[in-house]
């Protein structure tokens, strides 16, 4: 019993503890009311982070980003004033509905913000040219410092001219003494050099002899290759005709057999009637044979057709590529390899030619490309020119084909002027002597062209080239001099069209 009745007592300790903390709530929510409501701008627009406080009382709040509020106040409030930087402040009546409010712009706030900033940029302006009025300043001084060192560098550098001079004097005094004791060793040195340069044009005469030679041969391979190439052509121009006779008697022959099959046809029709009339046994087996000759004749028929539909088929696409116009821009790629006939040197080069086709036949444009040409590598102590050369051509082409077929021989022309790189010679005393090797050159081609379809084709063309090349007259220990020679080499091309 004593226990319950001291958990009684304390379970009422409990309660009133409660009533005692839940009590000023209970009471100040009945001391307070809200006041729900929108603030607006000038034109309609829903206002955000306006300020909004209970007329005198301390309750405030402030709009949402749509514009809308919900302030508590006391019960005894009856104004709210809502306000805004820029803005003029507004009270507004708490009557329980809900409040809308208008700001409008405060003018005179507009225009001391305006005066303030104009005072401002007015205050950055005269900071901006005091500043530059420093840098002015700076610069002056900048500007004289540097001509005193300038002025300075100017005395040493003169002071080192009178130096560099007077060395130079004395530089040139022993030279002309250096000179005038080799110029007895100079003059045995020229002697020596005639007695070798007699010897090297001796030598020179009989490599051009040499040359002319192979020359030569080389120009009796070419014609007997030509003469087999013509001979072959004129064999397989001759072995097609032969063909196409055959070809023509052995479609007159499977005529023939289709008449005499039509004959035999209507003989054995013929046949089976009078079989039916006279009611033979054997009409059976004669309709059986006449049913397999009509469809053996079919066939042959069929096949025949068939052949003169490809044959139809080639002449008309043959045809078609014969009238259909090659006018227009085309272009070529050209890849080509020569031999000089003054080295005997191989090179090689990759060309690009743009032009305008004029008809079926006739085709002119620019082309550029570049080479790769080889000389002798002579040895420097021989003072003899350095090897290879990279060359850029830019040159006029002009091509015509004598007949507008698959395949088409033609005839083709480019002049232009090829860039080269620099060469150089040793002579005497380490000297070297630089000239360039750039010429005008000529390159008439003849050449046969294959077409793929009517736009695209190959070709390939062989070709000759008359240029300038640089020529050594004479060498001396300080010096050397050259002329130019007419040279000529053999070239090919291969090349495609689009």
């Amino acid at each position: 019993m004593r226990e319950c009745y001291i958990f009684e007592k304390q379970m009422k300790r409990i309660f009133l503890f409660l009533v005692c903390c839940f009590m000023p709530l209970a009471l100040l929510a009945q001391n307070t009311r809200s006041a729900q409501g929108i603030v607006f701008d000038n034109n309609g627009v829903p206002m955000a982070e306006a300020k909004l406080t209970a007329v005198g009382f301390n309750s405030s709040a402030s709009t949402g980003a749509d514009g809308t509020f919900n302030i508590t106040v006391s019960p005894y409030a009856k104004f709210i004033e809502v306000s805004k930087e820029g803005y003029l402040s507004v009270q507004v009546e708490i009557d329980g509905s809900y409040l809308i409010v208008r700001l409008q712009v405060d003018k005179k706030y507009a225009e001391n913000k305006a005066k303030a900033e104009e005072e401002a940029r007015k205050a950055a302006e005269a900071e901006k040219a005091r500043l530059a009025e420093e840098a002015e300043a700076a610069r002056l001084a900048a500007e004289a410092a540097e001509k005193a060192r300038l002025e300075a560098e100017e005395r040493k550098r003169i002071e080192e001219e009178r130096r560099i001079a007077a060395e130079k004097a004395a530089a040139e005094k022993a030279e002309r003494d250096r000179l005038a004791a080799e110029a007895k060793a100079k003059a045995e040195e020229e002697k020596r050099i005639a007695a070798e340069k007699a010897a090297a044009e001796k030598a020179e005469a009989a490599k051009r002899a040499a040359e002319e030679k192979a020359r030569i041969a080389e120009e009796k391979r070419i014609a007997a290759e030509k003469a087999a190439a013509e001979k072959a052509e004129k064999a397989r121009l001759a072995a097609e005709a032969k063909a196409k006779a055959e070809e023509e008697k052995r479609l007159a022959a499977e005529r023939a057999a289709a008449e005499r099959a039509a004959a035999e046809q209507a003989r054995l029709a013929t046949l089976q009637q009078q079989q039916q009339t006279q009611g033979v046994a054997n009409t059976q087996a004669d309709a059986a044979r006449l049913e397999k000759s009509a469809q053996e004749q079919a066939k042959r028929e069929a096949e025949l057709a068939k052949k003169q539909a490809l044959k139809a088929e080639r002449e008309k696409r043959a045809a078609k590529w014969k009238e259909a116009s090659l006018k227009g821009y085309r272009s070529y790629v050209d890849a080509s390899w020569a031999i000089d006939s003054y080295s005997l040197m191989m090179s090689g080069g990759l060309h690009y030619i743009g032009g305008y086709q004029a008809n079926n036949c006739i085709f002119f444009g620019v082309g550029t490309g570049i080479n790769l040409a080889q000389t002798y590598e002579w040895d420097r102590r021989e003072q003899q020119l350095s090897p290879n050369s990279w060359n850029v051509p830019v040159y006029a082409y002009l091509r015509t084909n004598f007949i507008n077929n698959r395949c088409s021989p033609f005839f083709a022309l480019s002049a232009g002027y090829q860039f080269s790189t620099r060469r150089e010679i040793l002579v005497a005393f380490d000297q070297i002597v630089k000239y360039k090797t750039s010429a005008i050159f000529v390159n008439p081609q003849l050449g046969v062209d294959f077409r793929i379809n009517p736009k695209h084709s190959v070709y390939v063309a062989v070709g000759a080239t008359l240029f300038q090349r640089p020529e050594i007259i004479e060498v001396t220990p300080m010096t050397a001099t050259f002329g130019s020679g007419l040279g000529w080499g053999i070239d090919l091309h291969l090349g495609f069209t689009f």
